[in-house]
């Protein structure tokens, strides 16, 4: 496995995640929040089922451009028109999210034991290869994944504070704070991730309002 775990108290999952974070400069190991035992196991078959090096798949990241592949898609793609994806401004939305691996949704409850991870890289984007995330259904491929958050650190400071089997949650930095900035940064999502649209947030506006000035990001695929 090429990451190693820690399971903790659901209730600390927090407080720990943050306290590792903060001295990841010095040890080298990233922490991400995994969440409960089935997340741990849908993270291990990803590492069995694709034989992918992992250096490899960070180095191929490195050529990808991420506005050519997002034109590429796009012109693959049949989706609604760009005028009935965006729709219209919402109003204000005042929660915008927070980090949620350690939470059972549908019961709103916190999960009595979840694990952390930890992976040996250099940088926080490289996460996505050493998981060998992705590559089934419409969940892009473990290169694709570094690609998107290599752009999105530097541009935004977004790093990724957890992954499950089908979720990958960051904290941002430096979050766009205009409309247009978060509708452009809205669509880069949509064609990263477009079930949080599609199955989500209804329009790339609404998206948008909840990426403005918010310190957190979700991705889930079906």
């Amino acid at each position: 496995m090429d990451f190693t775990t820690l399971k903790i108290p659901g209730t600390d999952a927090i407080r720990l995640l943050r306290e590792h974070r903060s001295r990841y400069p010095a040890t080298g190991q990233y922490p991400f929040l995994i969440g409960d035992d089935n997340d741990l196991r849908h993270l291990k078959d990803h590492l069995e089922i694709n034989n992918q090096d992992p250096d490899a798949i960070i180095r191929t990241s490195l050529n990808i451009n991420v506005p050519e592949w997002i034109s590429q898609k796009a012109g693959f793609e049949e989706e609604e028109s760009t005028e009935e994806l965006l729709g219209d401004w919402p109003g204000e939305i005042h929660h915008k999210g927070s980090i949620g691996l350690h939470m059972n949704v549908l019961r709103k409850k916190v999960k009595p034991d979840v694990y952390l991870g930890f992976a040996n890289i250099e940088k926080p984007w490289q996460l996505p290869g050493t998981l060998k995330l992705g590559a089934w259904n419409d969940c892009p491929e473990p290169e694709i994944h570094c690609a998107f958050h290599r752009e999105w650190h530097e541009r935004f400071g977004a790093e990724i504070t957890g992954v499950s089997g089908d979720v990958v949650e960051c904290s941002v930095k430096n979050p766009p704070n205009s409309r247009k900035s978060a509708i452009a940064l809205a669509w880069e999502q949509f064609w990263y991730c477009s079930d949080i649209v599609l199955q989500g947030t209804d329009s790339i506006s609404n998206l948008a309002a909840r990426l403005m000035n918010s310190t957190y990001w979700y991705f889930w695929w079906d």
